[in-house]
């Protein structure tokens, strides 16, 4: 028994090792696609790079601070009794996870986001809610910003087949999910249908659970899906109530914050013929790609999108490139970094907290 367990742990080290480094493999492989295919755009590239003055940079890093407070201003917009500062770092670490981790690297993070928030007394309602909010309203914004961007191109019909698709999908997308969720809020059926199917699987699993395993047991015997899910129903409309500007205010400035970082990139490495908003186009648009993509942040076909995107909008395929690997570089690999080091800073402050020494 004692052999089958090791083997057991070894596999599931095994496995969780390779779902980590399942992210590096993917950027080597994207790395090396470029180096093949594309080595005389990445040499030109990188000369480009090297030849920047070094206060060119100051409004890079610029962008990216304020790319991770816009960020994190939403999540406090959407969970109070969460300060600016705490909410930074669990958006961070929790990103960095999502990021970093490609197969369940999502739910790794939100896992992360429920464990800091517990700690600092957030209430589990307040919890829920702020992953419901954070989770729907992005979704409004995605499809909403080409839809408004490319409705009357599409009209007039000199828009893309591209850009048509985004608003033909984007449009009932947003119309459905509005009247869902009005829907769902107006009343508590669909919040206790859902109780209802949690409490059958809290059943089932007390039927399941050996009688030794009594922890187990107390844990699955203390919750209540009906009663919670609609006292998170009920939490969650207040917190729409008394914040939906301020909720709608945090969402728009990521937006802009996500902009300032690809037209800043684009203006630090000198692109020509790229007007404001052919750029601002290409930014809705490969944000539907990265909503889209099976792989957290659209690694890879974000990358390849946004190229394509640039270069139709007339910039040449070095200003292209160059352009989406600076704007990638701050809103997807800075946040790994950033957000590892959020989560060390918080795992060490709580271990001195609690007295737990290496």
């Amino acid at each position: 028994m004692v052999g089958g367990q090791s083997v057991f742990s070894h596999r599931r080290y095994r496995l969780k090792a390779m779902r980590k480094a399942v992210a590096p493999i993917l950027i080597l492989a994207i790395l090396a696609t470029l180096c093949v295919f594309q080595r005389e755009v990445l040499s030109e590239i990188f000369a480009r790079l090297v030849e920047l003055p070094r206060i060119r940079l100051v409004p890079l890093a610029l962008a990216a601070m304020a790319m991770v407070c816009a960020r994190g201003f939403f999540l406090r917009a959407c969970s109070p009794g969460v300060t600016l500062r705490q909410a930074v770092m669990t958006d961070q670490s929790a990103l960095a996870a999502g990021y970093g981790i490609v197969l369940g690297g999502g739910a790794v993070g939100t896992g992360m986001r429920i464990h800091m928030f517990t700690s600092w007394g957030v209430a589990h309602l307040t919890i829920a809610s702020s992953i419901i909010a954070t989770a729907v309203v992005p979704s409004f914004t995605t499809w909403g910003l080409p839809s408004v961007l490319l409705i009357a191109p599409v009209l007039r019909g000199t828009a893309t087949s591209e850009q048509t698709l985004a608003v033909v999908v984007g449009v009932p997308l947003i119309i459905v999910s509005f009247i869902f969720w009005w829907l769902a809020l107006r009343s508590s059926t669909l919040f206790s249908a859902v109780g209802r199917f949690t409490g059958s699987l809290r059943s089932y699993l007390l039927r399941k659970i050996p009688l030794r395993f009594s922890k187990v047991r107390a844990l699955v015997e203390r919750t209540q899906p009906l009663a919670f899910s609609i006292e998170m129903r009920d939490d969650l409309v207040q917190l729409l109530r008394k914040r939906w500007a301020l909720i709608f205010t945090a969402s728009v400035s990521t937006l802009v914050a996500g902009f300032t970082c690809m037209w800043t990139s684009s203006v630090v490495f000198n692109v020509e013929g790229l007007t404001f908003r052919e750029a601002l186009v290409a930014f809705s648009l490969v944000r539907v790609v990265i909503a889209l993509s099976p792989i957290p942040g659209g690694t890879g076909l974000a990358e390849v999108g946004l190229i394509v995107l640039l270069e139709r909008a007339g910039v040449s395929t070095v200003d292209a490139t160059g352009t989406t690997l600076i704007y990638r570089f701050l809103t997807w690999f800075s946040p790994i970094v950033v957000g590892s080091a959020a989560w060390w800073r918080y795992s060490h402050s709580r271990s001195v907290n609690l007295g737990i020494h290496d």
